[in-house]
């Protein structure tokens, strides 16, 4: 499992949807400059409210790339 954390509401509706609806994500986090990409189960959208602007800690349980072409 891997913790992210995300300032864009957009992504963090998308996870928690996804976290809902228990469906896989795509989904590509800022670290920095650089971007990672990240595939598998969301497991929990929290919100960090010791900080402006609001941010969201979202623990992803990732999948392997061949995992996610068998479930497709």
């Amino acid at each position: 499992m891997a913790q992210f954390e995300t300032t864009d509401y957009a992504q963090m509706r998308r996870c928690r949807m996804a976290h809902l609806f228990r469906q896989p994500v795509n989904e590509q986090f800022k670290d920095g400059e650089a971007g990672i990409a990240v595939s598998g189960l969301i497991r929990a959208v929290r919100p960090d409210l010791t900080c402006r602007p609001l941010r969201w800690i979202i623990t992803i349980d990732r999948q392997q790339a061949d995992v996610l072409e068998l479930a497709e």
